[in-house]
């Protein structure tokens, strides 16, 4: 089977490459530690700006899960329909379990898939509780989940131009970006979690709060 979101590995590199080329625009600065995952997976992250996307997408090609709003978005919006985002239609009644089985037959055909269980960005300070409802698709399809701890270093704290947040519209947050000198940015892929040891029966709630509790230990947030 291809690798990633596309049917083609010749489209899954194209992929990578725009997001690589991306996050070059914006002179990012990614250090990567530990493994990610090759085969398929359920990737679970926290969640800060809507740069997170290339920044993970430029280490491999994965399916995103984003909020449908984000197609009307000028040039994210065509790029993401493109590039195999998964969107889900918050307050349509269904929705939830519709990306829930979306999410489950993308990983059972080979693909992995990124979730942000927060349900919305933060300024990377704290976690929000963790969802579970669309874990259970790891449970389904029997596939590991890997947290995968993202932070943006600056200085003696938090970046202040990376959070996209309250009231900021989406080209005051590009612009925001390209005042940061520099754009460092830290992925931390932790290790797997089995959802489906032995065949034990393990809620999605029990895998949302492991992958938190593992996120915040890295970043040393408390809970």
């Amino acid at each position: 089977m291809p690798d990633g979101i596309h049917n083609s590995r010749i489209a899954s590199r194209l992929f990578t490459w725009w997001n690589n080329r991306l996050c070059h625009i914006f002179k990012a600065h990614i250090r990567v530690q530990g493994n990610i995952n090759t085969p398929a997976t359920l990737f679970v992250m926290n969640h800060i700006s809507w740069f997170d996307i290339p920044v993970l997408a430029s280490q491999k090609p994965l399916h995103f899960l984003s909020k449908a709003e984000v197609k009307s978005w000028p040039v994210i919006g065509w790029f993401t329909k493109r590039a195999g985002t998964l969107f889900i239609q918050r307050g349509v009644a269904g929705a939830a379990e519709n990306s829930l089985n979306e999410i489950t037959q993308c990983l059972r055909s080979g693909g992995s898939v990124v979730v942000f269980p927060e349900g919305t960005t933060t300024d990377g300070s704290s976690l929000r509780n963790f969802h579970g409802r669309l874990l259970q698709a790891a449970i389904d399809a029997k596939v590991e989940i890997q947290p995968i701890a993202l932070r943006y270093p600056y200085k003696n704290g938090i970046n202040p131009h990376v959070p996209y947040i309250d009231d900021l519209t989406f080209m005051d947050s590009v612009f925001g970006l390209t005042r940061s000198k520099p754009l460092n940015v830290e992925l931390n892929f932790l290790d797997p979690i089995n959802s489906h040891l032995n065949d034990t029966d393990i809620t999605n709630k029990q895998l949302a709060s492991a992958a938190r509790q593992a996120i915040a230990q890295q970043l040393n947030m408390s809970l």
